[in-house]
C-alpha cells in the first residue's frame, strides 16, 4: 500500500518541528449527515512508513482539491503493517492565550493587574450546542466553546482571545486526546 500511494504524497511542513521532513496524503473522512464538523474539519492522512509525526504535531499542507495551505492538528497516529494513518483536525483559528498578573507597588500594596500574552497557537474550536451537551456528559454547564490545541503554557482562568472574542479557561483536559489539550471555555466578561 505504501508504494501505491507514494506518488500522491506531498511534502508537509511540521510547524512545531521545523527540521522534520514529512510527506502525506490528506483526504476528508467522508460525508456525514450526522455531523457538519466531521465533514468539514476531519481529515485522514496517509503517512510515510518511517514517519516521526506524533499526536499534537501541527502540519501545514494542502489537499488536492484545495489550492490553499491550511494547518492541521494531528489527533491520532495509527501504525499497522500495511499503512501508517493519522486523523487530523483542520485548524480553524489561532488562539491567543493571555494571563493576568498582579501588579504591586513598592509598599507591597496591590495596585492592579496587567495582561501578558503567553502564547499564540493554531487551534481547532467548536461552539458548544445542545446536541453536544446531550452526547458529551463531560461538558461544564458554562461551556460555550471547546478548543483542541497542542500542549502549551495554559492555565485555568487564563483568557483566550479568538476573532476579537474573549473566553475564560474553565477546564483543561489532558486525557481526552493523547498528546493534546481539550480546553473548555466560557464567555469572558472580566475587566482585566
Amino acid at each position: 500500500m505504501f508504494n501505491f500511494f507514494n506518488r500522491f504524497k506531498q511534502p508537509v511542513k511540521v510547524l512545531n518541528k521545523p527540521d522534520l521532513k514529512e510527506k502525506a496524503v490528506l483526504t476528508r473522512t467522508g460525508k456525514s449527515a450526522s455531523s457538519n464538523f466531521k465533514s468539514n474539519f476531519v481529515y485522514t492522512c496517509l503517512l510515510q512508513e518511517n514517519t516521526q509525526l506524533e499526536n499534537g504535531d501541527i502540519i501545514r499542507a494542502k489537499t488536492k482539491l484545495s489550492r490553499e495551505y491550511h494547518n492541521y492538528l494531528i489527533v491520532s497516529v495509527r501504525r499497522a503493517d500495511e499503512s501508517v494513518q493519522a486523523t487530523a483536525y483542520q485548524c480553524n483559528g489561532n488562539a491567543e492565550i493571555w494571563r493576568s498578573k498582579e501588579v504591586w507597588d513598592s509598599n507591597d500594596d496591590l495596585v492592579g493587574s496587567e495582561l501578558t500574552k503567553v502564547a499564540e497557537v493554531p487551534t481547532n474550536h467548536v461552539t458548544v450546542n445542545s446536541n453536544m451537551r446531550l452526547l458529551d456528559a463531560g461538558l461544564l454547564p458554562s461551556t460555550t466553546k471547546e478548543f483542541r490545541m497542542p500542549k502549551c503554557d495554559i492555565r485555568l482562568m487564563d483568557r483566550i482571545v479568538l476573532d476579537g472574542q474573549n473566553y475564560c479557561v474553565d477546564s483543561i483536559d489532558t486525557t481526552k486526546f493523547d498528546g493534546l489539550l481539550a480546553v473548555q471555555t466560557s464567555n469572558d466578561n472580566r475587566s482585566l
